[in-house]
């Protein structure tokens, strides 16, 4: 059906923040603010764009005409031609593209055919400028291929800006996707460069590396170029509406640096408008900026603004972002810092003075920030886990992903999928909650026999929720699951599940969960399911022994999902999508205090919400999820646009009229952020979470301790480690789990033990079946992290335990009468050569621990000198694809011969020497180009097949390491230095994954 407009009207901007937040400035206002003049870059000091492998040149600067000559020198390909065009669509140096369907009069670019056959390499450029209406409809900026769906390459501008490259239709698309949201009539520099030799999709804006993807695909791999084009896309998606001044195809990889040359060059003829945008973009900027935290992200506008200060009580950090400073203390005044913004635009800067007013502190217990669970759409990465971002401060239109964007939670429970999280509190115990459905879309169980996928996973899929339980938002539990179906009627899959606590539920003063989630339901007998309601359930704690189900709580006669509440002064708000009567998502209201039961009366109050971020198509949106600002009547619901995009923000602050768009320069969610719930903070929730954003160990080795033979390991060792937070936070001090299996404090010697470092990366956030399978049904699948900070330190043990005095001295016999109080525990680490006589106190651990009956009279432990335990350390712990770490061990005997192979999918290392005279041996490691990128781990084995260290190596895409300056996550060294044979991290196994 065609889009009907949104009942809420057109896009407003948001309301205003609080006293001190003013709205975005007017552009006449413009020239007022702007503190300095423009300075626009010097064309002379630009180098020209390179020219070797250039197959075609298009200047889209002329007047009039429908040929577009190529000007790339000895080509052999020739014009390039404007299909349904006129002279109108020639200004401001380019092309304009007048939009509309795909079989209207909008014009779009003919290319030349077979562009690209046979080519192992290419890079195109394109000086473009987008219209609004491509922010969130599908196009296509170019294609090279033809008018069919099933090979191609592409740019496309939607959402996201992105390019992507497949011979398997949509769902094979390998895809370099930036987290940038382009703007809207503002010149950029777009890149796309595919190289063969490395097997790398790389995206590029405005001359900087905004996305890589792995791919084997080439140019060459689309063998029917016979239509390629600008402004047209193989699909049925709208033609691309915006301008393009130039385009350019080579047929190799540019590097980086001839990337951002031709970035550059061709800024050159739009420096007037640039400098408009610069200063646009620092007239949007709040003046004052509430600052409520003494670490605060300052608004960019998209990536053009930087900061400065010289105020000697603040400072910024090397972003160019980041402001540091002390607050005041509760109940102290507000104070304010000067801060000069920076806006540059491809070389035109402007500047602005603008005012921080610093806030004072909140108190532990105020209300203060909030965290958002969610998941992310990626058919590639198997991301269906559990995310966890937190707010910017006290800014509910700001958020930062924890963990480094990756996941905190995943699931090896049934599907080992979990989609639709949602985060909540019981009041009375204060734990926390994530709930999830349980379903895995991608690479799971697809269905057979004409019911697959959305048919097959709503009708017979899986009718438990994933829940995992915290006490602190940190440190959460293993996944346990809980069954919503009652035993009749029978339920299809259980889905998209949120639960709100009511605190006198039973009439009697106690307080219960109620839980609702959409299912398909059977009629008594029916063969087939009928549509999806919301129903409802009760319980206090997630688990079964407390679950009750209720029944139906939303029934519209047709298909219905995603409900969400917020509850104010007296009403409760339901929020769900409509899938069958064409409302989308829709918002009624009730003042009963029993709003779960049958029967209660709803009123409506509003329609197709959020429908405008969709183009208009209210189906287009789903998973809503509300919450309230906790410093003013002001309410968010964000609605997931789907597939991909993720979360919209709309607003109000009066809920019975309903949501409207939000428009706000300040707003910031990374993208692809789908479908969860949002949770209020404490102040103290809000520290405690972001100490617990842990990025690296300050030092990966934390010293030795000293313990007398007999003595408790545990107690001697470091309690806590220092960190360094995410995003600029300083250091914190974090717990420390220690793992001294490896540790015979019987005897003396030296022991490397490590450590996990209790951060929020810490939890298990990912699985691995038996041989290192990832399939959904692996047998033996067992849960780890991927992302835990490990540390180390040597446990020294030396001298013996006095003889007790009161022990009793019975000798054993050679069959004693009583029980041994637990089964015998083998310890591979037991290295004793000395037999222990009748009169000894055995040390093998085999030998069962006797609670009664005959004794023997205590001695000292076997005198023999405990075994070498060879020592391995790596390099580096993060290495590019392509790139070479050094492995290191010692304490071999001389001459003895070790293997090593790098996981997930085994690579065998060839060519290692034998150990030196001192035991010493040193060999290479090269990463594969191809080799996926992720958690990895270097196996080393003994002449003897034993496992001498199992060494965690991160690889990560080719050119990551020099783009980004970083550094191997432990800083200066050696990432699980000293792995102790048989001890220390019980690192897994897991395949490898090509990322196409």
């Amino acid at each position: 059906m065609p889009p009907i407009p949104e009942s809420a009207g057109a896009p407003e901007r948001r309301p205003r923040r609080s006293a001190t937040k003013r709205g975005v400035l007017a552009a006449t206002l413009a020239a007022a603010v702007i503190g300095a003049a423009v300075i626009a870059p010097v064309g002379a000091a630009v180098a020209a764009a390179p020219t070797d492998g250039l197959l075609v040149d298009y200047r889209f600067d002329q007047t009039t005409g429908s040929s577009v000559s190529n000007l790339a020198t000895g080509s052999s390909f020739g014009a390039a031609s404007v299909e349904n065009a006129n002279d109108t669509q020639w200004a401001d140096g380019g092309l304009t593209f007048t939009g509309g369907a795909k079989g209207s009069a909008g014009n779009w670019v003919r290319l030349p055919q077979n562009l690209l056959v046979g080519e192992e390499a290419a890079t195109i450029t394109t000086e473009v400028k987008i219209d609004q209406s491509m922010k969130d409809s599908f196009n296509f900026l170019w294609n090279i291929g033809n008018d069919g769906n099933q090979s191609y390459f592409f740019t496309s501008v939607r959402d996201s800006a992105r390019s992507a490259i497949t011979t398997g239709s949509g769902g094979g698309e390998v895809n370099a996707r930036s987290t940038i949201n382009l703007d809207a009539d503002r010149w950029y520099s777009l890149t796309t460069v595919l190289d063969g030799t490395t097997d790398t999709l790389s995206f590029y804006i405005d001359g900087a590396l905004a996305a890589t993807a792995q791919t084997a695909l080439t140019p060459a791999s689309l063998t029917d170029q016979s239509l390629n084009t600008i402004g047209r896309s193989p699909w049925p998606d709208p033609l691309f509406k915006g301008a393009v001044s130039s385009f350019r195809v080579y047929d190799r990889a540019l590097s980086a640096t001839e990337v951002a040359t031709v970035s550059d060059t061709d800024a050159q003829q739009h420096a007037a408008a640039l400098a408009g945008y610069a200063e646009r973009s620092l007239a949007q900027l709040d003046d004052p900026i509430a600052v409520t935290d003494s670490v605060t992200t300052l608004p960019d506008a998209g990536g053009a603004v930087t900061w400065s200060t010289t105020d000697p009580s603040a400072s910024i950090g090397a972003d160019g972002r980041t402001l540091t400073l002390a607050q005041p203390a509760a109940g102290e005044p507000s104070r304010d810092v000067a801060l000069t913004a920076t806006a540059e635009v491809r070389g035109v800067k402007a500047t602005r003075r603008i005012t921080a007013r610093v806030q004072p502190a909140a108190a532990a217990t105020d209300p203060y920030g909030y965290l958002m669970v969610h998941f992310i759409e990626d058919a590639q990465g198997y991301a269906e886990k559990i995310y966890l971002d937190v707010s910017r401060g006290n800014d509910a239109e700001q958020w930062d992903p924890l963990n480094g964007g990756k996941p905190i939670l995943a699931s090896a429970l049934g599907t080992t999928g979990v989609r639709d999280p949602y985060i909540t509190r019981n009041p009375e115990t204060g734990t926390y909650y994530i709930i999830a459905t349980d379903l895995r879309v991608f690479g799971g169980d697809r269905g057979a026999n004409g019911c697959v996928e959305w048919c097959y996973w709503s009708s017979q899929g899986s009718t438990k929720l994933v829940v995992w339980q915290s006490d602190d938002l940190v440190t959460w539990s293993a996944p346990r699951q809980l069954d919503v179906a009652p035993p009749a009627p029978r339920l299809g899959m259980a889905w998209a599940p949120e639960a709100t606590w009511v605190p006198d539920f039973d009439g009697n003063g106690n307080g219960s969960f109620v839980v609702y989630w959409s299912s398909k339901v059977y009629d008594q007998g029916a063969a087939q399911p009928g549509y999806s309601r919301i129903l409802w359930g009760s319980t206090s704690d997630f688990t079964q022994a407390s679950y009750a189900y209720g029944g139906v709580f939303v029934d519209d006669g047709g298909e219905t999902i995603d409900t969400t509440l917020i509850q104010h002064d007296g009403k409760t708000y339901r929020v769900t999508k409509d899938n069958a009567q064409g409302k989308g998502i829709y918002m009624d209201a009730t003042t009963s205090a029993t709003w779960w039961k049958s029967g209660t009366a709803w009123t409506r109050v509003q329609e197709r919400i959020g429908a405008s971020w969709a183009g208009g198509n209210a189906g287009g949106v789903e998973g809503p999820a509300g919450f309230k600002r906790n410093d003013a009547d002001q309410w968010y619901l964000y609605v997931d646009v789907i597939p991909t995009v993720g979360y919209k923000p709309m607003t109000t602050n009066d809920l019975d009229a309903g949501f409207s768009v939000l428009q706000s320069p300040d707003y910031y969610m990374p993208p692809h952020t789908k479908h969860g719930g949002i949770l209020d903070l404490t102040r103290a929730d809000y520290d405690r979470v972001r100490a617990a954003d842990a990025v690296a160990a300050v030092k990966a080795d934390l010293g030795s301790t000293e313990i007398r033979t007999g003595a408790d390991v545990q107690s001697s060792l470091p309690k806590t480690a220092e960190v360094t937070t995410a995003y600029g936070r300083g250091v914190s001090s974090l717990p420390v789990e220690w793992d001294t299996s490896g540790v015979d404090a019987s005897q003396a010697g030296s022991y490397v033990v490590t450590g996990t470092v209790r951060s929020i990366g810490a939890n298990d956030n990912d699985w691995v079946g038996r041989d290192g399978s990832v399939a959904y049904n692996a047998p033996d699948r067992t849960p780890r992290s991927t992302t835990a900070i490990i540390v180390t330190a040597t446990v020294v043990v030396t001298g013996t335990t006095p003889s007790p005095t009161s022990s009793p001295t019975v000798s054993p016999t050679s069959s004693p009468t009583a029980s041994p109080t637990a089964s015998p525990t083998a310890t591979a680490s037991q290295t004793a050569t000395a037999n222990p006589t009748a009169t000894s106190t055995p040390t093998a651990t085999a030998t069962p621990t006797v609670t009664a009956g005959p004794t023997a009279t205590a001695t000292t432990a076997p005198t023999a000198s405990p075994a070498v335990r060879p020592l391995a350390t790596l390099s580096a712990s993060t290495v590019e694809r392509g790139g070479t770490v050094r492995v290191t061990i010692s304490g071999l005997q001389a001459g003895e011969q070790v293997s090593a192979e790098l996981h997930s999918e085994p690579v065998r290392i060839t060519g290692i020497p034998a150990a030196d005279a001192a035991g010493r041996v040193d060999f290479d490691v090269r990463v594969p180009a191809d080799f996926a990128a992720g958690a990895h781990t270097v196996i080393v084995t003994g002449a003897d097949a034993t496992v001498i260290a199992r060494l965690p190596l991160t690889v990560v895409t080719k050119g990551t390491l020099a783009a980004t300056g970083a550094q191997p996550a432990l800083g200066a060294g050696l990432l699980g230095a000293f792995l102790l044979v048989g001890g220390g991290i019980a690192w897994s196994l897991r395949s490898r994954r090509r990322a196409n």
